[in-house]
Protein backbone atom coordinates (compact mmCIF):
# COMPACT_ATOMS: atom_id res chain seq x y z
CA UNK A 1 0.00 0.00 0.00
CA UNK A 2 2.33 3.39 -0.89
CA UNK A 3 2.85 5.42 1.54
CA UNK A 4 1.55 3.72 4.28
CA UNK A 5 4.03 0.92 6.11
CA UNK A 6 4.11 -1.05 9.05
CA UNK A 7 5.79 0.62 12.53
CA UNK A 8 6.84 -1.46 15.50
CA UNK A 9 4.06 -0.44 17.79
CA UNK A 10 5.45 -0.97 21.81
CA UNK A 11 1.74 -2.44 22.65
CA UNK A 12 1.17 -5.91 21.47
CA UNK A 13 -2.64 -4.78 21.23
CA UNK A 14 -1.79 -2.16 19.06
CA UNK A 15 0.33 -3.93 16.99
CA UNK A 16 -2.88 -6.14 15.88
CA UNK A 17 -5.24 -3.75 15.69
CA UNK A 18 -3.61 -1.54 13.61
CA UNK A 19 -1.89 -4.68 11.45
CA UNK A 20 -5.79 -6.10 11.15
CA UNK A 21 -7.22 -2.25 10.28
CA UNK A 22 -4.32 -2.28 7.36
CA UNK A 23 -5.54 -5.42 6.12
CA UNK A 24 -8.99 -5.08 6.13
CA UNK A 25 -8.29 -1.66 4.16
CA UNK A 26 -6.72 -3.84 1.72
CA UNK A 27 -9.74 -6.60 1.30
CA UNK A 28 -11.74 -3.35 0.94
CA UNK A 29 -13.51 -3.71 4.24
CA UNK A 30 -13.98 -0.28 4.95
CA UNK A 31 -16.49 -0.34 7.55
CA UNK A 32 -14.43 -2.68 9.93
CA UNK A 33 -11.38 -1.28 9.24
CA UNK A 34 -12.78 2.00 10.46
CA UNK A 35 -13.63 0.43 13.60
CA UNK A 36 -10.34 -0.95 14.64
CA UNK A 37 -8.64 2.16 14.35
CA UNK A 38 -11.67 3.90 16.66
CA UNK A 39 -10.34 1.04 19.37
CA UNK A 40 -6.92 2.83 19.14
CA UNK A 41 -6.77 6.22 17.84
CA UNK A 42 -6.88 7.56 21.51
CA UNK A 43 -3.27 5.15 22.27
CA UNK A 44 -1.24 6.19 18.77
CA UNK A 45 2.35 7.06 20.03
CA UNK A 46 2.89 10.98 19.63
CA UNK A 47 5.73 10.45 16.90
CA UNK A 48 5.71 11.00 13.59
CA UNK A 49 5.62 7.67 11.75
CA UNK A 50 2.30 6.81 13.84
CA UNK A 51 0.43 9.99 13.15
CA UNK A 52 1.66 9.57 9.38
CA UNK A 53 0.59 5.78 9.28
CA UNK A 54 -2.80 6.30 10.90
CA UNK A 55 -3.69 9.64 9.23
CA UNK A 56 -2.62 8.32 5.99
CA UNK A 57 -5.14 5.25 6.76
CA UNK A 58 -7.56 7.46 7.65
CA UNK A 59 -7.98 9.11 4.25
CA UNK A 60 -7.49 6.30 2.00
CA UNK A 61 -10.76 5.23 4.15
CA UNK A 62 -12.58 8.50 3.44
CA UNK A 63 -12.79 9.49 7.27
CA UNK A 64 -11.39 12.70 6.47
CA UNK A 65 -12.15 14.32 9.48
CA UNK A 66 -10.48 11.36 11.88
CA UNK A 67 -7.53 11.97 9.36
CA UNK A 68 -6.71 15.43 9.52
CA UNK A 69 -5.61 15.82 13.10
CA UNK A 70 -3.11 13.12 12.79
CA UNK A 71 -1.96 14.01 9.48
CA UNK A 72 -1.39 17.68 10.64
CA UNK A 73 0.34 16.58 13.89
CA UNK A 74 2.48 14.41 11.68
CA UNK A 75 3.69 17.38 9.63
CA UNK A 76 4.15 19.83 12.78
CA UNK A 77 6.57 16.41 14.01
CA UNK A 78 8.39 16.56 10.72
CA UNK A 79 7.93 18.81 8.52
CA UNK A 80 10.19 17.87 5.99
CA UNK A 81 8.17 14.64 4.90
CA UNK A 82 7.13 15.48 1.52
CA UNK A 83 4.37 12.40 1.68
CA UNK A 84 2.75 14.41 4.63
CA UNK A 85 2.83 17.31 2.90
CA UNK A 86 1.25 15.28 -0.40
CA UNK A 87 -1.60 13.92 1.77
CA UNK A 88 -2.60 17.30 3.51
CA UNK A 89 -3.21 18.58 -0.15
CA UNK A 90 -5.28 15.66 -1.08
CA UNK A 91 -7.75 16.35 2.09
CA UNK A 92 -7.85 19.76 1.04
CA UNK A 93 -8.21 19.20 -2.78
CA UNK A 94 -11.19 16.34 -1.49
CA UNK A 95 -12.83 19.15 0.64
CA UNK A 96 -12.84 22.27 -1.37
CA UNK A 97 -9.53 24.07 -0.07
CA UNK A 98 -8.26 24.29 -2.87
CA UNK A 99 -6.32 27.55 -2.09
CA UNK A 100 -4.73 25.44 0.62
CA UNK A 101 -4.13 22.45 -1.43
CA UNK A 102 -1.51 24.66 -3.78
CA UNK A 103 0.57 25.21 -0.89
CA UNK A 104 1.02 21.62 0.47
CA UNK A 105 1.74 20.52 -3.27
CA UNK A 106 4.45 23.65 -3.91
CA UNK A 107 5.77 22.14 -0.05
CA UNK A 108 6.11 18.59 -0.75
CA UNK A 109 7.66 20.09 -4.54
CA UNK A 110 9.91 22.35 -2.57
CA UNK A 111 10.76 18.74 -0.56
CA UNK A 112 11.35 16.53 -3.08
CA UNK A 113 11.05 19.09 -6.91
CA UNK A 114 10.64 15.37 -9.01
CA UNK A 115 7.97 14.38 -6.94
CA UNK A 116 5.91 13.62 -10.30
CA UNK A 117 2.03 13.14 -8.35
CA UNK A 118 2.70 16.80 -6.63
CA UNK A 119 3.40 17.73 -9.40
CA UNK A 120 0.35 16.49 -11.88
CA UNK A 121 -2.05 17.37 -9.00
CA UNK A 122 -0.48 21.23 -8.84
CA UNK A 123 -1.48 21.61 -12.37
CA UNK A 124 -5.08 19.72 -11.37
CA UNK A 125 -5.63 22.68 -9.10
CA UNK A 126 -4.94 24.98 -10.99
CA UNK A 127 -7.27 23.67 -13.26
CA UNK A 128 -10.16 23.56 -11.06
CA UNK A 129 -8.99 27.23 -10.42
CA UNK A 130 -9.49 28.29 -13.58
CA UNK A 131 -5.88 29.05 -14.07
CA UNK A 132 -5.28 26.89 -17.52
CA UNK A 133 -1.67 28.63 -18.37
CA UNK A 134 -0.51 27.38 -14.92
CA UNK A 135 -2.11 24.25 -15.13
CA UNK A 136 -0.54 23.81 -18.80
CA UNK A 137 2.73 24.49 -17.20
CA UNK A 138 2.73 22.07 -14.27
CA UNK A 139 1.10 19.39 -16.11
CA UNK A 140 4.24 19.51 -18.72
CA UNK A 141 6.16 19.22 -16.02
CA UNK A 142 4.76 16.45 -14.59
CA UNK A 143 4.81 15.01 -18.05
CA UNK A 144 8.53 15.10 -18.24
CA UNK A 145 8.94 13.39 -14.42
CA UNK A 146 6.94 10.32 -15.80
CA UNK A 147 7.28 10.20 -19.56
CA UNK A 148 5.61 6.60 -19.60
CA UNK A 149 2.40 7.79 -17.65
CA UNK A 150 -0.45 8.64 -19.02
CA UNK A 151 -2.19 10.25 -16.26
CA UNK A 152 -0.75 13.87 -17.22
CA UNK A 153 -1.40 13.84 -20.87
CA UNK A 154 -4.73 12.98 -20.24
CA UNK A 155 -5.14 16.05 -17.79
CA UNK A 156 -3.24 18.19 -20.05
CA UNK A 157 -5.69 17.44 -23.00
CA UNK A 158 -9.00 17.85 -20.80
CA UNK A 159 -7.09 21.57 -20.23
CA UNK A 160 -6.30 22.17 -23.38
CA UNK A 161 -10.34 21.72 -24.32
CA UNK A 162 -11.22 23.79 -21.25
CA UNK A 163 -8.90 26.30 -22.34
CA UNK A 164 -10.37 26.37 -26.04
CA UNK A 165 -6.78 25.16 -27.63
CA UNK A 166 -8.72 22.38 -29.92
CA UNK A 167 -5.66 21.96 -32.29
CA UNK A 168 -3.50 21.28 -29.07
CA UNK A 169 -6.33 19.11 -27.80
CA UNK A 170 -6.16 17.08 -30.91
CA UNK A 171 -2.68 16.57 -31.11
CA UNK A 172 -2.77 15.43 -27.40
CA UNK A 173 -5.14 12.65 -27.23
CA UNK A 174 -4.08 11.42 -30.75
CA UNK A 175 -0.26 10.83 -28.34
CA UNK A 176 -2.05 9.45 -25.34
CA UNK A 177 -4.14 6.95 -28.30
CA UNK A 178 -0.65 5.89 -29.67
CA UNK A 179 0.69 5.24 -25.82
CA UNK A 180 -2.09 3.43 -25.28
CA UNK A 181 -3.93 2.61 -28.08
CA UNK A 182 -8.08 2.04 -27.21
CA UNK A 183 -7.39 4.50 -24.21
CA UNK A 184 -10.91 5.36 -23.20
CA UNK A 185 -10.18 8.41 -22.48
CA UNK A 186 -8.24 9.35 -25.70
CA UNK A 187 -11.49 7.99 -27.34
CA UNK A 188 -13.19 10.71 -25.62
CA UNK A 189 -10.96 13.34 -25.87
CA UNK A 190 -10.94 12.93 -28.98
CA UNK A 191 -14.90 13.00 -29.76
CA UNK A 192 -15.26 15.89 -28.10
CA UNK A 193 -12.62 17.89 -29.86
CA UNK A 194 -13.86 16.54 -33.32
CA UNK A 195 -17.49 17.95 -32.13
CA UNK A 196 -16.36 21.33 -30.57
CA UNK A 197 -14.25 21.95 -34.16
CA UNK A 198 -17.06 21.11 -36.51
CA UNK A 199 -19.16 23.89 -34.52
CA UNK A 200 -21.81 20.56 -33.14
CA UNK A 201 -21.83 22.20 -29.70
CA UNK A 202 -25.43 23.88 -28.95
CA UNK A 203 -25.66 26.56 -27.04
CA UNK A 204 -28.82 27.24 -25.01
CA UNK A 205 -30.71 30.57 -26.44
CA UNK A 206 -32.06 33.19 -23.47
CA UNK A 207 -35.88 31.89 -23.86
CA UNK A 208 -37.88 29.56 -20.91
CA UNK A 209 -39.23 26.27 -21.93
CA UNK A 210 -41.67 24.57 -20.61
CA UNK A 211 -40.54 23.35 -17.75
CA UNK A 212 -39.64 19.89 -18.05
CA UNK A 213 -40.44 16.33 -16.24
CA UNK A 214 -38.05 15.33 -12.70
CA UNK A 215 -37.02 11.71 -13.58
CA UNK A 216 -34.92 9.26 -11.53
CA UNK A 217 -34.18 5.79 -10.81
CA UNK A 218 -34.27 3.18 -8.32
CA UNK A 219 -33.16 -0.32 -9.45
CA UNK A 220 -31.68 -2.82 -6.32
CA UNK A 221 -30.78 -2.17 -3.13
CA UNK A 222 -28.54 0.35 -2.96
CA UNK A 223 -30.61 3.21 -2.39
CA UNK A 224 -33.94 2.91 -0.38
CA UNK A 225 -37.66 4.84 -0.79
CA UNK A 226 -36.10 7.62 1.49
CA UNK A 227 -33.99 8.41 -0.94
CA UNK A 228 -36.41 8.63 -3.83
CA UNK A 229 -38.93 10.51 -1.07
CA UNK A 230 -36.29 12.95 -0.01
CA UNK A 231 -35.65 13.95 -3.90
CA UNK A 232 -39.03 14.80 -4.87
CA UNK A 233 -39.12 16.81 -1.26
CA UNK A 234 -36.03 18.95 -2.87
CA UNK A 235 -37.82 19.25 -6.21
CA UNK A 236 -40.97 20.73 -4.51
CA UNK A 237 -38.96 22.72 -2.27
CA UNK A 238 -36.84 24.11 -5.32
CA UNK A 239 -39.40 24.69 -7.67
CA UNK A 240 -41.87 27.22 -8.48
CA UNK A 241 -43.30 25.15 -11.29
CA UNK A 242 -45.01 22.43 -9.20
CA UNK A 243 -43.13 19.72 -11.73
CA UNK A 244 -44.34 16.17 -12.01
CA UNK A 245 -42.14 13.70 -10.88
CA UNK A 246 -41.24 10.28 -12.28
CA UNK A 247 -39.57 7.21 -10.27
CA UNK A 248 -38.66 4.46 -12.60
CA UNK A 249 -38.53 1.43 -10.79
CA UNK A 250 -39.20 -2.70 -9.85
CA UNK A 251 -40.38 -2.05 -6.76
CA UNK A 252 -42.34 1.23 -5.63
CA UNK A 253 -42.82 0.40 -1.85
CA UNK A 254 -42.34 2.91 0.46
CA UNK A 255 -42.58 5.84 -2.22
CA UNK A 256 -44.47 9.15 -0.79
CA UNK A 257 -47.83 9.74 -2.67
CA UNK A 258 -47.55 12.34 -5.28
CA UNK A 259 -44.41 10.35 -6.58
CA UNK A 260 -45.66 8.74 -9.91
CA UNK A 261 -43.53 5.19 -10.80
CA UNK A 262 -42.93 3.73 -13.59
CA UNK A 263 -41.27 -0.19 -15.03
CA UNK A 264 -37.64 0.45 -15.22
CA UNK A 265 -37.94 0.20 -19.29
CA UNK A 266 -34.92 -2.46 -19.55
CA UNK A 267 -35.55 -4.16 -16.43
CA UNK A 268 -32.37 -6.25 -16.89
CA UNK A 269 -30.05 -3.64 -16.98
CA UNK A 270 -27.94 -3.10 -13.68
CA UNK A 271 -26.89 0.33 -11.30
CA UNK A 272 -26.14 3.05 -13.53
CA UNK A 273 -26.65 1.31 -17.12
CA UNK A 274 -30.32 1.68 -16.46
CA UNK A 275 -29.89 5.57 -17.09
CA UNK A 276 -28.95 4.16 -20.26
CA UNK A 277 -32.37 3.60 -20.75
CA UNK A 278 -33.54 7.03 -20.21
CA UNK A 279 -32.59 7.26 -24.00
CA UNK A 280 -34.79 5.00 -25.34
CA UNK A 281 -36.63 6.28 -28.71
CA UNK A 282 -39.96 4.85 -27.34
CA UNK A 283 -39.90 5.99 -23.67
CA UNK A 284 -43.35 6.87 -22.54
CA UNK A 285 -44.67 8.45 -19.44
CA UNK A 286 -42.19 11.77 -19.18
CA UNK A 287 -43.58 14.03 -21.58
CA UNK A 288 -41.38 16.19 -24.14
CA UNK A 289 -38.25 17.10 -22.23
CA UNK A 290 -37.26 14.99 -18.57
CA UNK A 291 -34.56 16.67 -16.43
CA UNK A 292 -33.21 13.46 -14.72
CA UNK A 293 -31.16 13.50 -11.09
CA UNK A 294 -29.10 10.43 -9.11
CA UNK A 295 -30.79 9.85 -5.86
CA UNK A 296 -27.47 11.28 -3.48
CA UNK A 297 -27.82 14.58 -5.44
CA UNK A 298 -28.93 17.28 -2.61
CA UNK A 299 -30.64 20.66 -4.17
CA UNK A 300 -28.95 23.77 -3.20
CA UNK A 301 -31.16 26.35 -4.54
CA UNK A 302 -34.01 26.90 -7.27
CA UNK A 303 -34.40 24.25 -9.89
CA UNK A 304 -36.86 26.32 -11.93
CA UNK A 305 -33.56 27.43 -14.28
CA UNK A 306 -32.83 23.69 -14.96
CA UNK A 307 -36.05 22.68 -15.67
CA UNK A 308 -37.33 25.86 -18.26
CA UNK A 309 -33.23 25.72 -19.76
CA UNK A 310 -33.18 26.05 -23.44
CA UNK A 311 -31.49 22.81 -24.63
CA UNK A 312 -32.57 19.26 -25.72
CA UNK A 313 -29.56 17.94 -24.41
CA UNK A 314 -27.18 19.34 -21.32
CA UNK A 315 -25.41 17.57 -19.04
CA UNK A 316 -22.44 18.22 -16.31
CA UNK A 317 -19.26 18.64 -17.24
CA UNK A 318 -16.57 16.16 -15.81
CA UNK A 319 -14.35 17.78 -13.28
CA UNK A 320 -11.49 14.94 -13.35
CA UNK A 321 -11.32 13.12 -16.76
CA UNK A 322 -12.56 14.19 -20.25
CA UNK A 323 -15.89 13.16 -20.88
CA UNK A 324 -19.83 14.11 -18.66
CA UNK A 325 -20.87 13.49 -15.29
CA UNK A 326 -24.53 11.83 -15.54
CA UNK A 327 -25.61 12.96 -12.04
CA UNK A 328 -27.86 15.49 -13.70
CA UNK A 329 -28.91 15.60 -17.39
CA UNK A 330 -31.96 17.76 -19.80
CA UNK A 331 -32.81 15.34 -22.48
CA UNK A 332 -35.62 15.91 -24.99
CA UNK A 333 -37.38 12.65 -24.12
CA UNK A 334 -36.09 10.25 -27.67
CA UNK A 335 -34.18 12.78 -29.38
CA UNK A 336 -30.96 10.41 -28.64
CA UNK A 337 -32.46 6.94 -29.70
CA UNK A 338 -28.49 5.93 -30.30
CA UNK A 339 -27.59 6.01 -26.98
CA UNK A 340 -29.62 2.94 -25.96
CA UNK A 341 -30.06 1.19 -29.61
CA UNK A 342 -25.75 0.59 -29.78
CA UNK A 343 -25.74 -0.54 -26.10
CA UNK A 344 -24.99 -3.95 -25.33
CA UNK A 345 -23.15 -6.13 -22.97
CA UNK A 346 -19.73 -5.96 -24.64
CA UNK A 347 -20.18 -1.92 -24.13
CA UNK A 348 -20.71 -2.56 -20.49
CA UNK A 349 -17.70 -4.70 -20.32
CA UNK A 350 -15.58 -2.00 -22.22
CA UNK A 351 -16.51 1.16 -20.56
CA UNK A 352 -16.56 2.00 -16.72
CA UNK A 353 -19.70 3.61 -16.61
CA UNK A 354 -22.99 4.69 -18.08
CA UNK A 355 -21.01 8.42 -18.32
CA UNK A 356 -18.04 7.65 -20.63
CA UNK A 357 -20.69 5.59 -22.98
CA UNK A 358 -22.76 8.63 -22.80
CA UNK A 359 -19.39 10.62 -23.42
CA UNK A 360 -18.55 8.09 -26.54
CA UNK A 361 -21.88 8.21 -27.99
CA UNK A 362 -22.66 12.41 -27.67
CA UNK A 363 -19.97 14.05 -27.64
CA UNK A 364 -21.48 17.37 -28.74
CA UNK A 365 -24.07 17.27 -25.40
CA UNK A 366 -23.97 21.00 -24.16
CA UNK A 367 -22.66 21.39 -20.40
CA UNK A 368 -24.48 23.53 -18.15
CA UNK A 369 -23.30 26.71 -17.02
CA UNK A 370 -20.53 26.88 -14.63
CA UNK A 371 -21.40 26.07 -11.00
CA UNK A 372 -24.75 25.26 -11.38
CA UNK A 373 -24.34 21.72 -10.84
CA UNK A 374 -21.21 20.60 -9.11
CA UNK A 375 -19.44 17.50 -7.40
CA UNK A 376 -19.31 17.95 -2.60
CA UNK A 377 -15.88 17.06 -2.56
CA UNK A 378 -14.39 19.30 -4.97
CA UNK A 379 -16.44 22.21 -5.17
CA UNK A 380 -19.18 21.93 -2.14
CA UNK A 381 -17.44 20.52 0.68
CA UNK A 382 -17.53 23.76 2.72
CA UNK A 383 -20.37 25.43 1.64
CA UNK A 384 -22.06 25.26 -2.54
CA UNK A 385 -21.06 28.17 -4.69
CA UNK A 386 -23.29 30.75 -4.85
CA UNK A 387 -25.09 30.12 -7.99
CA UNK A 388 -25.16 25.97 -7.34
CA UNK A 389 -28.46 24.58 -8.17
CA UNK A 390 -27.28 20.70 -7.19
CA UNK A 391 -24.62 19.28 -5.58
CA UNK A 392 -23.68 15.82 -6.84
CA UNK A 393 -21.75 13.19 -4.79
CA UNK A 394 -20.42 9.96 -5.41
CA UNK A 395 -18.84 7.18 -3.59
CA UNK A 396 -18.21 8.15 0.09
CA UNK A 397 -19.14 10.13 1.52
CA UNK A 398 -23.08 9.93 0.76
CA UNK A 399 -25.85 12.93 1.66
CA UNK A 400 -26.58 10.30 4.68
CA UNK A 401 -23.67 10.90 6.53
CA UNK A 402 -24.35 13.89 6.69
CA UNK A 403 -20.49 15.30 5.54
CA UNK A 404 -21.42 19.48 6.14
CA UNK A 405 -23.67 21.24 8.30
CA UNK A 406 -25.51 22.46 4.96
CA UNK A 407 -26.21 19.20 3.94
CA UNK A 408 -28.13 18.05 7.68
CA UNK A 409 -30.24 21.38 6.56
CA UNK A 410 -31.10 21.34 3.25
CA UNK A 411 -31.53 17.15 2.27
CA UNK A 412 -34.29 15.94 2.75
Amino acid sequence: MKGLHYVNLTSMNLTETLTRALDLDERGEIAQAVACLAEIKGEIPDEPAYQKLVGMLYQRLGEDAESLPFLTRAAVLNPEDAEVQLALGFHHVDNAGLEEALVYFQETLRLDPNHQTAQMYLGRVYDFLGDFESAEKALIRAMMLGAEDLEPHIQLGRVFIRAGKLDQAEVKFRQIEDMSPGHVMAEIGAKRVAALKAGGVATAGLKKRDPATVVCVKQGTKYGPDYVNRLAAMVRRNSSHDPDFVCFTEDATGLDGGIRHLPLPDPDYQGWWNKVSLYRGDLDGVGGRMLYFDLDVVLTGSIDPLLTYDSDFAIMDNDYVPGFNTSVFLLKTGSRPEIRDAFNADMAAKYDGDQDWVAIMAPDAELWPAGWCVPFRLRAAQTPPENCKAVVFSGRPNPADYPADWVRELWG
